[in-house]
């Protein structure tokens, strides 16, 4: 018994010793959404570095109250559970390759017991610059999704402030046309992004945009999935945070402007704000 709690300890030790957790509570708005009022988001990850590769594991689980929009009365209220994995394997100094995969619970979407695999490459051109391309295949019931993402990552420093900048493309194929009872009108979806963080003394600071019409679009480096059929059309992203010695403090504010498609309801505007504590272990 002895050996197996010291070895369990060790064992322990270790992992959390290159280890970092993180949580993160996101309260949703919406409006003009057909049955949609608001929610709450609860993220638990657990990231982990080896040798020469990192597992990240996220854990998502969401809760959105619904009404009837002409009587006031409450509905079904929407709960998600999402439990996403990625590992990145570095080959060699300037390689490296990443698998993702996503599984979905959904109580009322036709997209409930869905399935995404990610397969990506990080290639870096030198220490400042590197380009990114990753593949995802989104497997439901009704329909397949096929998405593609090419990245361009750019690092430099002004003064004393560091910053990375990414700008990118997204190109998404829709195999199907049905999204339970409802028929989908395109299958093809094209979106560019643009992000730019920046480092000062501990504190951080995010722009991001996404622009173009995107449907089921895999995010976050293939740790999150819009499975809904909620065609998005513009994104804007602020994020601000403070890094102390062991201790992340993030805040996040997410706009986005969409279209609800099987209710028919365009003009849809969500607002998410995000606050997330991370905490990272040392030896």
């Amino acid at each position: 018994m002895k050996k197996i709690l010291v070895t369990t300890a060790l064992l322990s030790s270790y992992l959390l010793a290159n280890s970092e957790i993180s949580t993160y509570y996101t309260y949703k708005d919406y409006d003009n959404s057909k049955t949609k009022t608001e929610g709450k988001t609860l993220d638990y990850r657990f990231l982990h570095n080896f040798q020469n590769s990192e597992l990240t594991i996220n854990y998502e689980d969401s809760l959105t109250k619904r009404e009837n929009e002409l009587t006031k009365i409450k509905m079904t209220s929407l709960e998600i559970e999402k439990l996403s994995m990625k590992y990145l394997y570095h080959i060699s100094n300037d390689l490296s390759i990443k698998t993702s995969f996503i599984n979905i619970e959904d109580n009322l979407a036709p997209s409930d017991n869905g399935k995404i695999y990610g397969l990506g490459f990080i290639k870096s051109i030198n220490n400042s610059n590197e380009i990114k391309i990753d593949t995802y295949l989104s497997n439901y019931d009704d329909f397949n999704v096929n998405q593609y993402d090419l990245t361009f990552v750019k690092k430099f420093k002004f003064n004393d402030i560091n910053f990375m900048g990414q700008t990118g493309i997204k190109y998404i194929d829709i195999n199907g046309s049905e999204y339970g009872n409802y028929n989908l009108k395109n299958n093809y979806y094209t979106s560019y992004f643009l992000n730019l963080n920046a480092n000062y003394n501990g504190f951080i600071f995010g722009l991001g945009f996404m622009n173009g019409d995107r449907l089921f679009a895999v995010l976050e480096d293939g740790l999150k999935v819009e499975h809904h059929a909620l065609e998005q059309n513009k994104t804007y992203v602020v994020s601000l945070g403070k890094k102390f010695k062991n201790i992340d403090l993030i805040s996040r504010y997410i706009y986005s402007n969409s279209n609800e498609l099987p209710e028919n309801r365009k003009d849809v505007k969500s607002q998410f704000v995000s606050l997330g504590l991370k905490y990272k272990f040392s030896l």
